[in-house]
């Protein structure tokens, strides 16, 4: 019986078997300025020859799943043959959520991962979770830690205590990887070029050279 890990994030898709190397696969599809009646899915990114102005389509809105129509063509692209070759009757899934998911996505993913792909069985659980348990396994003399997670949209701070989350701590701020991506874009755009149609330029921009800087004064010193 194989076990197949999915982080099913809002802009990319971590995926691989237990025990294997992970891919990292854009969880959306495409569409370039230079092909517009083509659709691209998920990495097939890599064929279009000019990244500037694509047009992403998202099956993600404000960090949770409800365009299940492009979520399904991205799934149907990781599972099928041109990557992962799943033998569904012989294959558990695990998929991420987010927290406090609410529980019509839940449903329908149930269906879908149940009756559409037919997976043997299927766990839904937050990706913070999985972060805990690696760490206390790890760790097995620590009581406590708090996961600090930053995706797309939103970032949790989720404290854990025996390997369970207390759920009257969790704590959530709008602020993700988009936000940050959108901001760049507003800052080179006021200061030197027009980049606010570039998304995925400046995601990749910021991806390459940005970074969390451990002394910030000191940086910023420097920058000035």
């Amino acid at each position: 019986m194989a076990t197949l890990v999915l982080d099913n994030g809002a802009n990319s898709a971590k995926i691989g078997y237990s025990q294997e190397k992970v891919r990292v696969i854009p969880n959306c599809q495409f569409r370039s300025k230079t092909s517009r009646l083509k659709t691209f899915t998920a990495n097939q990114l890599d064929e279009i020859k000019d990244p500037s102005g694509l047009f992403y389509i998202l099956p993600f809105q404000k960090g949770y799943l409800v365009n299940w129509d492009v979520q399904r063509k991205v799934w149907d692209h990781l599972f099928g043959k041109e990557m992962f070759k799943v033998e569904f009757v012989d294959t558990s899934i695990i998929v991420t959520e987010p927290y406090f998911n609410f529980s019509s996505i839940q449903e329908s993913m149930n269906e879908i991962l149940f009756e559409e792909y037919q997976f043997q069985s299927a766990l839904r659980i937050n990706a913070g979770s999985l972060s805990a348990h690696h760490y206390f396994h790890t760790k097995p003399s620590e009581l406590c830690c708090l996961v600090v997670d930053s995706g797309f949209s939103f970032t949790h701070i989720v404290p854990y205590c025996r390997s369970k989350k207390l759920k009257e701590g969790i704590r959530r701020i709008n602020v993700g990887g988009k936000l940050l991506t959108n901001h760049l874009k507003e800052i080179i755009s006021y200061r030197q070029l027009h980049v606010m149609d570039e998304t995925h330029v400046i995601n990749q921009v910021k991806e390459d050279v940005c970074y969390v800087s451990q002394q910030f004064y000191k940086d910023m010193e420097i920058a000035l």
